[in-house]
C-alpha cells in the first residue's frame, strides 16, 4: 500500500470536545480542501522505495497535554487599517468574525490562513525596524502554504510590494508587512 505524504498544517486538526463537536472558533467555516485530515493516534509516513519513514511522532511519544496544531500566530502592527489593507485586501485573507475584537485592551483582528489564524494586534513593536536581515528567511518568520508562487510574485509586482526568492530554488518567496513583519509564502 502507498503512503502519502500531506502538508503538515493541512493535517493536524482541531480536538474535538467532549461533545464530540468541535469548536466554530477552532477551524474555518469552510475547511481547507487542500490535504486530507489525519485521524488522531494515527501516524504520517512517507513513501522512501521500498521502505516506510515515519515522520510522525509515536503516540507514546507525544507530549502528555496533547499538542494538536498551531492555533494563532500574533503578528504586532502599528495601524491595524495599513495591515489589513496588506492581508486581507492584497493578500485576500478572510476576517473570522467569530473571534473577539472589543474584550481585548488594544484594536485588533484576526485572519483565517486555511484552518489558522493571524492575529492582527494594533500594539507597539518592542524590535527594531532597521537591521533586518534584507532575506525574510533569515529572519523571524511566519510561514503560509499556497498554491502559486509566481501569481504572488506578480501581485506583489503591481504593489510595489519588495521580496526575495527562496535562497534554496524551491518554490518560495519572501516579503515584509507594511511593519517588516517577515513572511514567507511556500509553494505546495
Amino acid at each position: 500500500m502507498a503512503a502519502r505524504c500531506l502538508s503538515s498544517l493541512a493535517l493536524l486538526s482541531p480536538s474535538p470536545s467532549s461533545s464530540g463537536k468541535v469548536s466554530a472558533m477552532a477551524s474555518p467555516p469552510v475547511p481547507s480542501s487542500a490535504a486530507p485530515r489525519r485521524r488522531p493516534g494515527t501516524r504520517l509516513s512517507v513513501a522512501t522505495g521500498g521502505e516506510q519513514l515515519v515522520t510522525a511522532q509515536e503516540a507514546s511519544q507525544e507530549p502528555a497535554y496533547g499538542v494538536v496544531s498551531i492555533h494563532h500566530v500574533g503578528i504586532l502592527c502599528e495601524n491595524l487599517e495599513r495591515s489589513m489593507a496588506f492581508y486581507k485586501d492584497l493578500l485576500g485573507l478572510k476576517v473570522n468574525p467569530a473571534r473577539p475584537t472589543d474584550k481585548l485592551p488594544y484594536r485588533g483582528a484576526w485572519l483565517w490562513v486555511g484552518s489558522e489564524m493571524i492575529h492582527l494586534m494594533e500594539l507597539p513593536n518592542p524590535d527594531p525596524l532597521t537591521g533586518r536581515p534584507e532575506h525574510g528567511g533569515r529572519d523571524r518568520h511566519t510561514c503560509m502554504a499556497i498554491k502559486d508562487v509566481l501569481k504572488l510574485k506578480e501581485i506583489f509586482d503591481k504593489a510595489g510590494i519588495k521580496y526575495t526568492l527562496s535562497k534554496s530554488g524551491r518554490p518560495a518567496i519572501f516579503a515584509r508587512d507594511p511593519d517588516g513583519n517577515a513572511l514567507e509564502f511556500t509553494q505546495v
